[in-house]
């Protein structure tokens, strides 16, 4: 363009040209427009910096972690300082546990199983609140699985106490028919209620998610106490937004020997920022619980799973799903199984592509549990 042209635009036209905008042929620019025009180049070059920045965080995460993969105990013990960073970017976790006792009702017996509801002491006077399925055909000291219902989901739901079933598929009550001891809590099962409780939180320095992560440890703790349940046999399966919990959760608790993750694996920079017409980007939507401080430089999904590895993942997605891309969580999936190919466990991170959308498949997923946890 040259400064002729320039000059017949106007500055409006210089910054429209700038941003890659052009302005119509003739066109005249009141001041709102000039107002409108300064505000958007403002906006283009903000987005673009950030832009610059998203991008070298890929190589900036790479080398922050510094895996050593000469065995085992060497890998875990180069993770083990990230384990603690990874519950600080959730939002830290200072809270104590209260001492006061498990409550508990029962709600029904079933040829199969009992179910109770539980109420867990947190912190404070937050209760962790749940079903409990006790299976009745099985002895001895059986394993145990924490069963994360997804947005708008419950307890109740996962566990089929309710006459409806949905996108859970009821997989907490496959569970215990299969054998588990079973626990499902629940979690706060709404954007804009989650959202309002996030808010609040971040004012005096915490973050929902990292509060709902020390109730999933809590459950753990109450599972691992119970004579009924071989603590060294306990898994988490979540579907959605309790997928990511559940992944969380495994990630920051050790105890929990095996993960599955239903329907929110990704490579979470671009599911966060860059809309697609494969699924829809959280920065398209009006809640911010999602985002976190330094996740793209610090905490991608994979990442994430590395503090799982050694332990056993396994993640099931949905071929239509449009909460999380398959092609794209394929993709983020091989580099968590080329950390666990480098240290001789290929077996203990699998993948499976079903059919369908987005819901709890519980195809491949429960014979990796049953191969594991041995119910």
């Amino acid at each position: 363009m040259s400064g002729r042209d320039l000059w017949r635009l106007g500055w409006a036209g210089v910054i429209l040209a700038c941003v890659g905008l052009t302005p119509p042929a003739g066109a005249q620019t009141s001041q709102e427009e000039l107002e409108k025009t300064y505000q958007e180049a403002q906006r283009a070059q903000l987005d673009a910096y950030f832009d610059k920045l998203l991008d070298a965080s890929y190589p900036q995460r790479a080398q922050a972690w510094q895996r050593d993969f000469d065995s085992l105990a060497a890998y875990e013990r180069s993770i083990a300082p990230w384990r603690e960073k990874f519950a600080q970017y959730l939002g830290g976790m200072p809270y104590q546990a209260p001492d006061r006792p498990v409550r508990t009702e029962l709600v029904r017996e079933t040829e199969t199983h009992t179910a109770w509801r539980v109420w867990i002491p947190a912190f404070d006077q937050v209760e962790v609140y749940g079903v409990l399925l006790v299976p009745k055909k099985f002895a001895g000291p059986r394993p145990a699985l924490l069963a994360l219902h997804g947005m708008e989901g419950t307890p109740e739901l996962v566990c089929g106490l309710v006459d409806r079933t949905d996108y859970h598929n009821r997989f907490g009550l496959q569970a215990v028919e299969q054998g588990y001891v079973v626990f499902a809590p629940v979690m706060m099962n709404g954007a804009k209620k989650r959202d309002w409780l996030d808010r609040k939180a971040i004012m005096v320095g915490q973050r929902m998610q990292g509060l709902e992560q020390f109730k999933m440890i809590r459950a753990v703790d109450y599972l691992v106490s119970r004579d009924d349940v071989a603590a060294n046999r306990v898994g988490v399966y979540g579907i959605s937004w309790g997928g990511r919990t559940a992944m969380y959760a495994a990630a920051l608790d050790r105890r929990l020997a095996a993960c599955v993750v239903s329907g929110h694996f990704m490579e979470s920079t671009v599911k966060m920022i860059r809309p697609s017409p494969h699924y829809t980007a959280y920065i398209e939507v009006d809640y911010n619980y999602p985002f976190f401080s330094r996740q793209a430089t610090e905490f991608a999904d994979a990442d994430i799973c590395s503090l799982i590895c050694p332990r056993v993942l396994h993640i099931e997605q949905g071929r239509e799903d449009r909460v999380s891309y398959w092609k794209i969580a394929q993709d983020e999936f091989r580099i968590v199984q080329g950390w666990y190919d480098r240290l001789g466990i290929a077996e203990r991170a699998t993948f499976e592509i079903f059919e369908g959308g987005h819901f709890v498949a519980g195809r491949e997923a429960f014979t990796v549990l049953a191969r594991w946890l041995q119910p």
